[in-house]
């Protein structure tokens, strides 16, 4: 596997060196080869599931519905005891602090159930449990009024504890693993003030210190490492820095911050609040040290950027668990505002349109759901997530926004309460789409993630020729005013001998015709698809049993992901070297993407639901084939049908995903005297 993923980079890299972008390329190339230790660390012995669905082979329906399989094998019991038990602790008042910040009597609570060190290994005073397992936890916090429980776990449990699982010695692993199980806090910090979360750019640096026998840490000024979750006085921290203060070489140091600030002395060390409104429950902090003292121990061998692929591959998946349970949240207090409201004609529950805003909380909870365990899933079993962990946050987060609007057309002004829930969700919601990597960003790497391999394989030749043509005869690159970005008329106009030569290049490479003969056997391969594609999906061997209502939106999305093989190879002809800088048409080739295995992963998890949450999952998938294809009748219909359906449930009080939660009061009830 690492032996293809390296070749495979060689692609974009060159690509960009004959685009004249030489310092781009170098980073792309250490990401890229970061990214390949990473995989091989993980094992990961499967393309991805996003990549095979738009290049073929497919995968099996049974695969796409695995993480329906997971979430509904996991062992739920001990954890939702632990939930609850710590929502009568919220309910008692003993969860927060007189500032409103996690209070010690509910880490207590928590860390008295095995939760801070959920899925660390027994040997290190865990619980063993899966990451899925996590998934629920984070999910089941979320939703039940403690979303900063999930928010300060999840860090501890996949970047954090995950770094020492990873690349740690046993040394370091006996060492922080059990205090990190029973509830000491552990940060990672990557962020800085000067270059934010650009892991090759970062300013932080160590230098020996040979006659004390450790590191000094430098994070001074610009180089301060800033909005770090749990890092607090006395809590452990994981340390991003170069090795040397000038060194490309990016190393991973683990301290334990000092109970205080210190100013005089050997070294220098200061923790401050981040002074940002979201996370407000949790520490988020920033950071300062000069000349501080780390034994040299305590690094965790490793390329540091090859760390956080690790780790951040669960960070995302986990985040979309925390979303799932926010928006279940948001559903129930607005449901209950719902109830009760009187609005034109009786209670505002009756009306299709707030109905309509219900549903899409709803379904918007169960897409982050089946996106998190499927992720999960396919992790656990050595699938690569290429593509999948990136759409799987971008999505999530995104569905999270559009909740918050929708749970704000029906409550209204008591959404904006200073004392209300959604005021302090609201700047969670709105920094999810940027922590863990900005979403349109996300994207774009997704598009390089899930095309790489076909880019090599078919494309190489045409990106060879254009990096010939783009090089003097002294192997240098030609002067910008120079450059050939694509073979067109416009170009044989201006350049006829360059571009006739970088012709017959082109036409002389054996790789060409392996394109043109590949791009025949898709086409082929298509043609017998677009048959197929006329016969019913409930008369398909495919698709024959699954429900009837979900058929179509995975034969669908399955048809769309094919298609989107023909876009990408379209782009590149049309952009050529361009392609490198044309950031928009690559962005609404993701979210494209994205959307269709959106409905995909939906459809294949509903599927093996009860037929409320099959009719959630036909709400959501008919508005995102709308959001592709522009507003239809027969999806509308669906829509109204699934929201009667969802309406009709509510009444009985049987929508799983509001099983065992509590609304929280709203503010200004008109019976208050």
């Amino acid at each position: 596997m690492s032996e293809t993923k390296q070749t495979l980079s060689s692609s974009a890299v060159e690509a960009l060196k004959a685009a004249g972008d030489v310092a781009q390329a170098e980073d792309v190339a250490d990401l890229e080869a970061a990214q390949s230790g990473s995989d091989a660390k993980l094992k990961s012995n499967k393309a991805s599931l996003t990549e095979r669905l738009i290049f073929g082979p497919p995968p099996s329906l049974d695969e796409l519905s695995s993480g329906a399989d997971y979430y509904a094998s996991i062992g739920k019991a001990k954890i939702d005891e632990m939930v609850y038990a710590s929502r009568d602790e919220m309910f008692a008042g003993n969860a927060f602090t007189a500032d409103n910040k996690l209070s010690d009597e509910l880490r207590a609570k928590i860390a008295s159930y095995g939760g801070y060190g959920l899925t660390l290994p027994k040997e290190y005073g865990g619980l063993a449990y899966s990451y899925n397992q996590l998934a629920y936890m984070s999910e089941q916090f979320s939703a039940n009024g403690l979303s900063s429980v999930s928010i300060e776990i999840s860090g501890q449990l996949t970047i954090g504890a995950s770094a020492l699982l990873g690349y740690g010695t046993e040394q370091q692993r006996q060492t922080f693993l059990p205090l990190i199980a029973s509830g000491d806090l552990i940060a990672f910090a990557l962020t800085e003030v000067g270059v934010g979360v650009n892991a090759k750019r970062v300013q932080t640096y160590v230098e020996e210190d040979k006659e004390n026998n450790c590191w000094r840490l430098h994070a001074e000024g610009a180089r301060n490492k800033l909005y770090i979750t749990n890092a607090a006085h006395g809590a452990l921290a994981a340390i991003v820095a170069r090795k040397g203060k000038t060194s490309k070489e990016i190393g991973l140091f683990i301290v334990r911050l000092p109970d205080q600030d210190v100013s005089e002395g050997d070294y220098q060390f200061s923790c401050k609040p981040s002074n940002v409104s979201a996370f407000s429950q949790n520490i988020n902090s920033r950071v300062s040290f000069s000349h501080f003292p780390v034994p040299f121990e305590n690094e965790i061998k490793g390329n540091g950027v090859e760390v956080l692929f690790y780790c951040l591959r669960l960070g995302r998946c986990i985040l979309a668990a925390q979303c799932a349970g926010i928006q279940r949240s948001m559903a129930v207090d607005v449901i209950n505002y719902a109830r009760q409201r009187e609005g034109v004609g009786g209670k505002v529950i009756k009306h299709e349109l707030p109905l309509s805003n219900i549903c899409k909380i709803l379904s918007g909870a169960l897409m982050s759901r089946a996106l998190s365990h499927l992720s999960l899933a396919q992790d656990s079993t050595g699938v690569n997530l290429a593509g999948l962990r990136d759409l799987t946050k971008s999505a999530s987060s995104e569905m999270l926004q559009e909740s918050l609007y929708a749970a704000e057309k029906v409550m209204g002004g008591r959404t904006l309460d200073l004392d209300a829930r959604l005021t302090q969700l609201r700047p969670i919601c709105h920094a999810f789409g940027i922590v863990e990597g900005e979403n349109d960003l996300i994207r774009l790497g997704m598009v390089k993630d899930v095309t790489t391999n076909f880019t090599n394989e078919r494309l190489a030749g045409l990106l060879a020729v254009l990096q010939q043509a783009n090089t003097d005869a002294d192997g240098k690159p030609v002067a910008a005013d120079k450059r050939i970005d694509k073979l067109n008329l416009n170009t044989f106009l201006h350049m006829p001998v360059r571009s006739m030569k970088a012709c017959y290049s082109l036409v002389s490479n054996e790789k060409f015709y392996h394109l043109v003969g590949s791009l025949v056997r898709s086409a082929a391969s298509d043609t017998g698809e677009l048959v197929k594609g006329l016969v019913p999906a409930s008369f398909s061997s495919r698709y024959g049993h699954l429900p009837k209502s979900l058929q179509h939106y995975v034969k669908y999305a399955e048809r769309g992901l094919r298609h989107c093989r023909w876009h990408y190879i379209g782009l590149n002809l049309k952009y050529q070297l361009e392609l490198t800088r044309a950031q928009v048409p690559m962005l609404q080739l993701g979210k494209r993407i994205e959307t269709l295995m959106c409905i995909l992963i939906l459809a294949s998890h509903a599927s093996k639901q009860d037929k409320v949450t099959q009719a959630l999952a036909v709400y959501r998938c008919a508005e995102m084939v709308m959001n592709l294809d522009g507003v239809c009748g027969s999806q509308t219909q669906k829509q109204r049908k699934a929201i009667e359906e969802v309406a009709r449930a509510l009444q009985k009080d049987e929508v799983s995903l509001l099983d065992q939660l509590i609304p929280e009061p709203f503010a200004h009830q008109w019976d208050e005297q």
